[in-house]
């Protein structure tokens, strides 16, 4: 390489960039282009480190590159090394101010990978390799870009997905990962962890009768909702500018949002089409909860029997003559709002009608206040069950995981000792323990979160069972969607009759305590008069009768 100065007068500033790009991951990370700058350019006078430079190269504006390039424009130094043209600019606006300089005050520019000459042959062709580097990176964005897109288009979100999902891997028949040109293929599945705190949320923004603020601090401080934790973020609370993200979202009404258009997504959505769109009236009007005698309690939590759309509140007025005056009455009925599944539900069911079928439920689990020690009982029977099954179960993926450990700790040995040599063989063993790990991790903290399911439980199930009809009867709107959302899951109105799914908690409830309640009050009587030691006695007796009967029918254990 000719030179036209003594290189023992050039005072050289040795700058390193770290790259954020997927595709120079492969070339020397900083701290080898510092140990190859040292070796190679040993004899040169190096009088300044610059720290390496972590923004990229594509777009100008790098705070250190300018640092450099200002000291040799102040006569501070005079030339530069650096691993490759490539870490010098990829973008026009650098490469022209290296360029210009190359006539004045920077006098060389050193390169492990490339020679240079400083000449106007020498800068021409390096003109030509940063202009290479700009079109690759240029070219490499595009594709990304287009890639992106793709990929929305085909109903998966690129990169990471809202809160209440997350990306697990796409197996084969066979139960194999199935990947795409080394990289593992993912879908959006439920977060087993956050999705039905999510559907809530939004249960609850969708009634009107919460602001966000207030969903927030209920998830925070009542149900101790925490972010699925990140490499950057997470495994805190929700924020409220988080909160309003994902009421904005549409991804949860299942669709894509990805350069300002909408895919259909390949996901589960949480709430309908319809349902957004109310959401973001409901925003838009800065979050004031709709309280007061128009207000509905169940809009949001209820979905149409035949078609799956909303159910929604409705207020008409009526002169009522007798009265004089005009009264208010509420109904609730579909939206028919589905493109896809006819409705025929055209009927109204008033409010009346609604939270007779809900108090006709509660009854079902709605137990005598001289039984709540018992209904404890019961549901720690429950628990202690749940904790025998949880520990047979956490037993069993601690072993696997102890297993898979050891696998994936074999693996990196048996390569780092040279015993394996193909390296797409390592890759692929690499890759499906990594994330058969991952898997039993996910199946470990589940295991985890049931038993603080079951503990919380217990303690709130036999207050919920002895007053929750008389509050609902009582109560407010609040009290009243909070009451049914404890009460199960899975709200369905058709022909004016409401089904749901009862909460896995108060099963035992129902199951067992009408027995025991119709054995009491034989053992009492009629005589409302009883004296507190016959109610005792009578209940001792059917509570020990009870428990003799189930310990002897162990297929009858909760």
């Amino acid at each position: 390489m000719s030179m036209s100065h003594n290189n023992s007068s050039i005072r050289y500033i040795a700058y390193v960039r770290k790259s954020e790009e997927r595709k120079e991951r492969q070339e020397l990370s900083h701290p080898a282009q510092i140990v190859e700058i040292k070796q190679r350019f040993s004899d040169l006078n190096i009088i300044k480190w610059m720290e390496p430079e972590s923004k990229s190269a594509f777009t100008p504006g790098r705070p250190i590159f300018n640092q450099m390039l200002d000291m040799i424009e102040r006569g501070e130094a005079d030339g530069i090394i650096a691993w490759h043209p490539n870490r010098i600019a990829r973008n026009e606006y650098d490469a022209a101010r290296v360029t210009y300089d190359l006539r004045g005050p920077l006098k060389d520019l050193k390169f492990c990978s490339y020679n240079f000459d400083n000449s106007p042959e020498g800068i021409m062709m390096l003109q030509m390799v940063m202009n290479q580097s700009q079109y690759e990176s240029s070219k490499q964005g595009k594709d990304v870009r287009r890639g992106m897109t793709q990929k929305a288009s085909t109903g998966e979100r690129p990169g990471v997905v809202p809160i209440g999902y997350m990306k697990a891997p796409v197996l084969n028949d066979q139960g194999g990962i199935i990947r795409n040109k080394d990289k593992i293929v993912t879908k959006t599945v439920d977060d087993p962890e956050r999705i039905e705190q999510v559907k809530r949320m939004w249960q609850m923004l969708l009634s009107g009768l919460y602001t966000p603020r207030q969903i927030r601090k209920i998830a925070n401080e009542e149900w101790s909702f925490i972010l699925k934790r990140t490499a950057k973020t997470g495994g805190g609370p929700i924020g409220l500018s988080s909160l309003y993200r994902l009421f904005n979202n549409p991804f949860y009404a299942g669709y894509i949002r990805h350069n300002g258009e909408l895919y259909e997504g390949g996901h589960n959505p949480i709430i309908s089409l319809k349902d957004y769109d109310y959401a973001q009236t409901i925003l838009g009007k800065r979050g004031k909860p709709r309280t007061g005698v128009n207000g509905y309690a169940y809009t949001g939590l209820i979905k149409c029997g035949e078609c799956g759309c909303s159910i929604v509140g409705k207020t008409n007025q009526k002169f009522v003559k007798r009265e004089g005056k005009m009264v208010a009455y509420i109904h609730y009925f579909c939206t028919r709002k589905s493109d896809k599944r006819p409705c025929n539900q055209s009927v109204y069911t008033s409010v009346d009608d609604m939270e007779k079928q809900i108090d006709a439920e509660l009854a079902k689990y709605t137990i005598l206040p001289e039984f709540r020690d018992l209904a404890v009982e019961i549901l720690n029977r429950s628990h202690k069950a749940e904790m025998v099954d949880r520990a047979k179960t956490y037993a069993t993926q601690q072993v696997r995981r102890k297993q898979v450990q050891e696998q994936l700790d074999g693996l990196v040995d048996m390569r780092t000792r040279n015993l394996l040599d193909d390296d797409e063989e390592y890759i692929s063993q690499h890759t499906r323990l990594k994330a058969e790990l991952a898997r039993v991790d996910e199946g470990l903290r589940s295991t985890e979160t049931r038993a603080e399911s079951w503990l919380e439980l217990t303690e709130r199930a036999f207050d919920f069972a002895t007053y929750a009809r008389a509050h609902f009867q009582e109560g407010d709107l609040l009290t009243k969607r909070d009451i049914l959302m404890t009460l199960g899951e899975n709200f369905l109105l058709k022909d004016k009759k409401l089904t749901l799914q009862q909460s896995e908690w108060l099963v035992p409830i129902g199951k067992y305590y009408p027995a025991i309640e119709a054995e009491y009050l034989r053992r009492v009587g009629t005589n409302q008069k009883a004296s507190p030691k016959v109610k005792e006695e009578a209940l001792v007796s059917v509570s020990e009768s009870w428990r003799a009967r189930r310990d002897s029918n162990p297929r009858h254990s909760a």
